[in-house]
């Protein structure tokens, strides 16, 4: 999923948060799950940077789009023969982590938690359509299944 549609789910569901628990969710927290909602994505130029030895940033988007034009000319069937890239923001591990900060060290952490949440169910969602299978549950898993896939 493209970050503009984080950003939109991420900020329509923040101001939800806002509406709905305003006894749990100020201001700052809804800004909170809104940047984390689609900032999770930084792993993207991470992997970028790491792969190209590159840091200009519009280079890095136009090269994950040319990859997603080349893996969606394939067939749903055969895209799930591919591992796009290791995104380690993309786990279930960074919210667990999130939430124990938030329980011990502030509870805006939990709001980070929340946002990444939102991203991640976003991002099931798409694999599940776009590639027929379920990506980026776990860092440690994507990290394993990488090595039977093929790249792209």
């Amino acid at each position: 999923m493209l970050p503009k549609n984080h950003a939109l789910f991420g900020f329509i569901l923040s101001l939800a948060a806002l509406s709905l628990f305003p006894s749990w969710v100020d201001l700052a927290g809804a800004a909170i799950i809104f940047f984390s909602s689609f900032l999770i994505d930084f792993d993207h130029y991470l992997y970028y940077i790491y792969k190209n030895r590159n840091f200009d940033p519009v280079r890095a988007y136009n090269w994950f789009r040319k990859k997603g034009e080349e893996l969606f000319k394939l067939p749903k069937e055969e895209r799930k023969k591919y591992f796009v890239a290791p995104y380690i923001f993309h786990g279930l591990e960074w919210v667990l982590l999130f939430i124990l900060l938030g329980l011990f060290v502030s509870s805006y952490f939990i709001f980070i938690a929340v946002g990444m949440v939102i991203h991640l169910v976003l991002d099931w969602i798409a694999a599940l359509k776009e590639y027929g299978r379920f990506l980026k549950f776990s860092v440690i898993v994507d990290l394993v299944n990488e090595r039977s896939l093929k790249q792209i």
